[in-house]
């Protein structure tokens, strides 16, 4: 059996060596061949959202650099084991960049699975899937976010059987041996658990604090393009009606440079609200806004807890469930990082539904959306939370599923016939020859 590790360590972090090489003694004795890629030392460029991997080069994406190898490698292995920190309760950034390329390994158009809409297959058959995350100190609710994940990724990796396992960084050798021993003879096929619960959304002991100062951090490479930016910016809009001044800072655009990302830490620290806006990626958060979300929790771990956060998810399913991880995920990263945790809006379809339109200038089954919006922007300004049947609203599939799929399944093929590529939508190109 061929056995493909993707180490996602960072780089003070020696654990994913440590299991990485029981694993490889544990799986040589089983006479199987293994290999250990450490993700940090690759060349991988950030996913850029541009769909160029189903509609240009389809199949492969079309930044030539290590992830078009190391997708090769993940398709043709038999078993994919994935080694991470649990970050708040997701994976690390390393990990993360490479898995926002698999993208390219699955099929644009949709089909139904277990009710919900996922895309269909691109290949016959995938690798099974194992994920081995650490902690440093026992942390339940962390883990159960963690299993969820795994679980959706499973699901949309259509794995045959997939596992998974958190263990404590300070355990001993054979303790750690005993463990992953124990996931090697378990793995099993996917199976729907129930929905994972989200976080309480703040503690109701804390006095409602007025919003003076708004900061929204969109999380898009398509910027002020984007679905994201049109949300989160609609929401601003109304709180600045009210007085609250605001500011508005993309992710993407401060990524490579040091004095920008230094602005966005100080507008974080001095917010009375941070709203980040992203789209959904593989089940959960862009790879560039979770390096980004992990140090701006290294600086506010020592600081009193101050200011408020919410996050606006969207996603290219109908069905709003999808973002249910990704808002998980947000609400633990508030918590560590000493914020109030004020709620997160889940949006299905936000790409067929906005398509980076300014918010004011829609009708139609748009409109429910704005008036949540509205009723959003109200209870912030004042420093409550997001009101739930504000939350309910924006949850709403605003168009039947089936429509909504057979739309996009047809735009897909329009956007392909215009680049000349429709007869290669099915191309399967990562094949062992």
């Amino acid at each position: 059996m061929k056995v493909l590790i993707f180490d996602g360590s960072p780089e003070d972090d020696s654990s994913g060596v440590r299991i990485a090489g029981v694993l490889a003694a544990l799986l040589s004795a089983k006479g199987d061949e293994t290999e250990h890629v450490v993700l940090r030392e690759k060349s991988i460029v950030n996913c850029s959202g541009c769909f160029g991997c189903w509609l240009k080069t389809p199949g492969i994406c079309v930044i030539d650099d290590d992830n078009r190898e190391l997708s090769g490698k993940f398709m043709q292995c038999d078993l994919l084991i994935m080694l991470t920190p649990v970050t708040f309760g997701g994976y690390s950034p390393e990990l993360k960049r490479m898995l926002d390329h698999f993208i390219a390994n699955i099929s644009p158009f949709f089909a139904t699975v277990n009710g919900e809409s996922h895309h269909r297959k691109r290949y016959e058959s995938y690798p099974d899937l194992l994920v081995v995350g650490w902690q440093e100190e026992p942390d339940a609710r962390q883990e159960e976010v963690f299993r969820h994940l795994v679980l959706r990724n499973s699901i949309n990796f259509y794995s045959g059987k997939t596992g998974c396992g958190v263990i404590q960084s300070s355990e001993g050798t054979d303790a750690i041996r005993d463990e992953l021993t124990s996931l090697l003879s378990t793995l099993r096929r996917p199976v729907m658990r129930p929905e994972v619960r989200l976080a309480t959304v703040m503690d109701v002991s804390l006095p409602a604090r007025p919003v003076r100062k708004a900061l929204l951090l969109v999380g898009s490479p398509r910027m002020a393009k984007s679905s994201s930016a049109s949300l989160g910016s609609y929401l601003l809009e109304e709180m600045e009606a009210r007085g609250v001044r605001t500011e508005t800072i993309h992710i993407y655009r401060s990524l490579h440079d040091l004095r920008k990302l230094e602005d966005l830490y100080e507008a974080v620290d001095s917010a009375d609200l941070c709203v980040l806006a992203f789209p959904l990626y593989i089940d959960s958060i862009p790879a560039p806004v979770l390096a980004v979300m992990r140090k701006i929790r290294e600086r506010r771990t020592a600081n009193p807890s101050c200011g408020g956060f919410a996050a606006i998810v969207n996603c290219g399913f109908i069905e709003s469930r999808h973002n249910q991880t990704a808002v998980a995920i947000c609400a633990e990263f508030a918590a560590e990082s000493r914020f109030r945790w004020m709620g997160g809006i889940s949006i299905g379809g936000g790409e067929g539904l906005v398509r980076g339109r300014p918010i004011r200038s829609l009708g139609g089954p748009a409109i429910p959306y704005r008036k949540a919006l509205d009723r959003v922007a109200a209870a912030l300004f004042a420093g409550n939370p997001v009101p739930e049947e504000a939350l309910s609203q924006l949850a709403r599939p605003f168009v039947p599923a089936w429509i909504y799929r057979y739309v996009g399944s047809m735009n897909w093929k329009k956007q392909a016939r215009r680049n000349g590529v429709l007869h290669r939508l099915g191309d399967r190109p990562l094949l062992a020859d």
